[in-house]
């Protein structure tokens, strides 16, 4: 059953994890994907999956995102993820990178825009959670072959979790939607 929240962002992280891991057992997935600028969601989906058995995935804004040379995750969150055996990702966004340069120093659209776009019109988590997904698998810490939860959101927080199997950014269109867990909607709530 897909979940629809009244509203996105942050407020929806606590439950986006719990449906999140709740669907990790049933279906037997033992990964989870979610992204965190700052470390607050992966500290708290770190609490959450203790004792489950499932790993964490977190992928982070890249060096230099908002700021030139600035990480903005919590070095100690870092740690505590990585004592525990989980995985932080800290790389270029798969929708970024070179496009975005000549995007802020030429203007105009380019291909990655438009596909960024085209997934945030469902919702911002749904670019988000793509995106995470395929740079950890560019990165190795997924395999292609496996399916996996990917939770992202809209500014802070998550709002919007699939279950997909992911492939590397050179073959983006060979990525595999399972199914949508939770997601915002312009909806939820009203008769």
């Amino acid at each position: 059953m897909v979940v629809y929240f009244k509203e996105q962002g942050e407020k929806n992280t606590r439950k986006v994890l719990e449906l999140c891991i709740k669907r990790a057992q049933e279906i037997s997935l033992g990964k989870l994907v979610i992204s965190s600028t700052r470390g607050k969601s992966a500290e708290l989906a770190l609490q959450m999956v203790e004792s489950t058995g499932i790993e964490l995935i977190i992928v982070t804004h890249s060096v230099g995102f908002k700021e030139a040379d600035k990480d903005e995750f919590d070095p100690l969150v870092r740690r505590k993820l990585k004592k525990k055996g989980h995985k932080v990702l800290t790389a270029t966004h798969l929708f970024a990178g070179v496009d975005r340069a000549l995007r802020k120093k030429f203007g105009g659209i380019y291909p990655n825009d438009i596909v960024a776009t085209a997934l945030k019109m469902f919702s911002p988590g749904t670019k988000v959670a793509f995106e995470i997904a395929m740079m950890a698998a560019d990165a190795g810490l997924i395999s292609t072959k496996e399916w996996v939860i990917a939770a992202g959101g809209t500014e802070k927080g998550l709002d919007t979790a699939f279950v997909i199997r992911p492939a590397h950014s050179s073959n983006f269109w060979d990525l595999e939607f399972g199914e949508l867990i939770c997601i915002p909607s312009r909806f939820a709530g009203e008769e």
